[in-house]
């Protein structure tokens, strides 16, 4: 599709191709900027809701301002041809900036269509590419209606095609004392050929053309602190006359007068918030507004149907049910707040983990290592302690990660990286470091008992990319990390210690490890992977760019709706290159995504991304620690509201959300599977049969870039591409004969959820005691039971809205 057509957003930091052999269709988003084109001498000035054509291969130049952003969709001459082959080289006339509001009717209709082909693209990851097609055809065709303009005039493409080896060299060098000598060596044109082109072409010398990119790189330079020369020597311009004198003749203004003027406006356009207190963009809204200002005539899609047959007596496969191996509890001293602890108990009642996870039980704010007035070190066990009585009262192992670093021990002007005291730093003293993480281990033992550790889990040090971000070296990294491996050894060769937790974003840094790992003679019992379908934002080159937040890290969401599934085949895939097949694989974190703010955490939508993933993955891995069982972790300033998008399967005042009811469900599981597939899993006990269902909806592609016109506090759904429901026809064979008890349980937007309960209530916030009660009640999932008389099968009926599960039991 990228070759038909594609969408790219424009920052104040790009410099737009001089020419293309698109058509570019450019609308702006927010803010202004300078519009140079080859038809006018004048330089336009553009702003929000501006939208204008530039034709192929039309030299143009835009520069925004900062705080501007524009958005560019480029339609192929191909598209074009094969949708419209009798209008040979189209040239259209498009600038709504030119006309007064009695004239913009024509620019209204082509914003309509920009608005819902640009909907439309970012929600067809669903593979849904007629309907896309159909929305460009529809824009091109208003754009040639009402736009498109006799051939007279047009120059030849052909001869600018000659010259496309010579502008890309132009691009690409502009720094450089160009000379037509050089552009006729590097393209094998001749200097007469190229200078004559260049004018009968292009419209503009070979020496304007140049000056032209130059000018163009040099109004980015201009709205930082370089002085003018400096400005004129880093883009190509012999001196700063030389770049003053291109700059009036081009521009209409000198590059001082430029940059005052760039701060005027600044000073008297107070900076516009374009992000929501999530960490959100809502830079999209201006043009998004087109696409709602009408109703499109589209039919509701049909639904998915799904006929399934299984056989009580045929058992495909034993089940461990290792997703419940381990889950995250949170940071240390969060579990010794005794509200919290009530989540974790009523979360092992009715779930039941392995382990309990634990971050920061080295941090200050457990008293483990600090230094008092005098300088003093004192040690101090009495709230670790305190944590790991609490994790074995309520039936569970403790996983302990072994950071971060204390303070009084951190190397000189390391600095906290969250909200809570949690220091992400070498040791000053490696030496110490060892000494201390022996002594932790050593009182354990004495404590507990050593026959009690051996079922511990330890993890040395914390994740590898926490220490990217921090600068830390990865032999640095490595080096402190043995030194914890070979404390915790030190005491007992059987402890169990896992690692280096690493995201695997990239397998190289994964490798790299391993290996650093064998040769300090480290490499861990248990290796620790972390899902949270990051990627390199841009790793899929559509276009979009990520709106930038201090609260989370610079990554997008994966467009993969299998991600974990195809995380544990690259895994894997390391493994057998290293020679490491043995070596078992534990997510220590997953999620789906790792957005501390994401309002979509609170919505059915997370019961169905649990149902898929538990499903789908059900005992590939060792186990499966989700993130998190609460709600507030306080690395980023705690939110008041009920519902503001935290990892945590409870809300902070510890009623359970979809996600947690959707565990409960999960948790009925029977040890022996009978069949699986794309949105059932179905399974057996000695006396009944289990059948989940779901029907997951992933984000789409413009929120995935933590963009959105649509979220808000009390609208969360308007950001998933579009799926159609789902109808399940199961025949379950091997029943007995006789009455059998039919059991449904179902969590969607129609019960069972319980922020989209909270909006039937009428979204009340802040909430009082009374309705905190009713919404506590309303938190469990919507059931159905019915008694059916069978003979040798039961054949059962299920209908799913997107974002819904159901769970199915049926009494043998």
């Amino acid at each position: 599709m990228r070759s038909e057509f594609q969408f790219r957003v424009i920052t104040p930091h790009d410099t737009t191709e001089a020419w293309g052999q698109d058509i570019k269709i450019v609308f702006m988003l927010r803010g202004r900027g300078l519009l140079h084109m080859e038809d006018a001498d004048a330089v336009y000035t553009v702003s929000e809701d501006d939208i204008f054509a530039v034709n192929s291969f039309q030299i143009h130049s835009i520069v925004l301002e900062e705080e501007a952003l524009a958005i560019a969709l480029l339609i192929s001459p191909s598209f074009i041809a094969s949708f419209c082959p009798e209008i040979d080289s189209p040239y259209v006339s498009c600038k709504s900036f030119l006309f007064r509001e009695e004239r913009q009717q024509p620019f209204h209709i082509l914003k309509q269509d920009f608005a819902h082909a640009f909907r439309t693209w970012y929600k067809m990851e669903t593979g849904d590419f007629v309907h896309l097609r159909s929305k460009m055809a529809v824009l091109i065709d208003d754009l040639f209606r009402y736009f498109l303009k006799s051939e007279d005039g047009i120059r030849s493409e052909t001869g600018r095609e000659r010259l496309r080896g010579a502008v890309n060299y132009i691009h690409q060098n502009y720094r450089e004392n160009i000379t037509l000598a050089d552009l006729a060596a590097h393209t094998y044109l001749s200097v007469s050929y190229i200078s004559r082109s260049f004018q009968k072409y292009l419209g503009v010398s070979f020496t304007g053309y140049l000056t032209k990119v130059r000018l163009q790189h040099a109004a980015v330079l201009v709205r930082g602190e370089k002085t003018i020369t400096e400005i004129a020597y880093e883009t190509g311009f012999p001196s700063a006359n030389a770049l003053i004198d291109a700059c009036k003749q081009y521009n209409g203004m000198t590059p001082g007068q430029y940059r005052r003027s760039m701060k005027e406006q600044k000073s008297s356009h107070p900076k516009r918030e374009m992000q929501t207190e999530e960490g959100f963009s809502t830079a999209f809204v201006s043009l998004m507004k087109y696409a709602d200002s009408i109703e499109e005539r589209k039919a509701p899609p049909a639904n998915a149907a799904y006929e399934i047959t299984a056989d009580v007596n045929h058992v495909r496969g034993r089940l461990s049910h290792n997703w419940k191996y381990m889950i995250n509890a949170g940071y240390a001293r969060d579990i010794l707040n005794i509200s919290f602890q009530a989540q974790i108990e009523q979360l092992q009642r009715t779930v039941g983990f392995r382990f309990l996870r634990c971050k920061g039980i080295l941090d200050d704010d457990m008293m483990f290592y600090t230094k008092d007035v005098y300088g003093r070190i004192a040690v101090n066990y009495v709230y670790i302690d305190r944590l790991i009585d609490f994790i074995l009262s309520v039936g569970a192992k403790p996983m302990l990660e072994l950071g971060h670093m204390p303070s009084a021990l951190a190397v000189s002007g390391s600095r906290q990286v969250f909200m809570r005291p949690v220091h992400i730093a070498l040791p000053n003293d490696i030496e110490k470091w060892y000494a201390l993480i022996q002594g932790l281990v050593k009182h354990f033992v004495e404590r507990y008992g050593e026959t009690e550790i051996k079922e511990w889990l330890f993890e040395p040090w914390f994740s590898i990319e926490l220490a990217g971000f921090m600068s830390i070296d990865l032999k640095d990294y490595i080096k402190v990390y043995a030194a914890s491996y070979q404390a915790v050894k030190s005491v007992c060769r059987d402890f169990t210690v896992c690692g280096p937790s690493c995201t695997a974003i990239s397998t190289k840094l994964l490798e790299n490890s391993l290996n650093l790992c064998r040769e300090w003679e480290c490499i861990p019992d248990i290796l620790t992977i972390r899902s949270f379908s990051a990627i390199d934002p841009n790793e899929e080159r559509n276009g979009l760019k990520l709106a930038e937040s201090n609260e989370v890290f610079q990554v997008a969401v994966s467009g993969d709706e299998d991600y974990v599934a195809n995380l544990l085949k690259k895994i894997n895939k390391v493994l057998e290159t290293e020679g490491m097949t043995d070596l078992p694989i534990l997510l220590d974190e997953w999620s789906n995504n790792v957005w501390q703010r994401d309002l979509c955490n609170d919505t059915s939508y997370k019961s169905a991304y649990l149902f898929k993933n538990i499903m789908d993955n059900h005992d590939s891995f060792l186990g499966m620690g989700y993130f998190n069982v609460g709600d507030q972790l306080d690395e980023i300033a705690p939110a008041a509201e009920m519902f503001h998008g935290g990892f945590g399967l409870f809300t902070h005042s510890g009623i359970p959300k979809s996600a947690c009811r959707a565990m409960q469900l999960l948790s009925k599981a029977g040890s022996k599977l009978l069949e699986k597939g794309e949105g059932y899993f179905i399974t057996a006990s000695e006396s009944e049969v289990q059948i989940f269902l779901h029907n997951y909806c992933h984000y789409d592609m413009l929120y995935r870039y933590r963009n959105t016109t649509n979220l808000s506090k009390t609208e969360r759904y308007k950001v998933f591409n579009e799926k159609p429901a789902k109808s399940f026809h199961i025949q379950l064979k091997g029943i007995s004969i006789g009455k059998h008890i039919i059991r449904r349980y179902g969590i969607g937007r129609q019960g069972g959820s319980t922020y989209d309960e909270w909006l039937a209530m009428g979204a009340p916030e802040p909430m009082t005691k009374e309705e905190e009660e009713m919404l506590l009640r309303h938190s469990y999932p919507v059931y159905h039971m019915a008694v059916q008389e069978t003979e040798d099968f039961i054949r059962i009926k299920a209908y799913l809205q997107p974002h819904e599960v159901q769970l199915i039991i049926i009494s043998l």
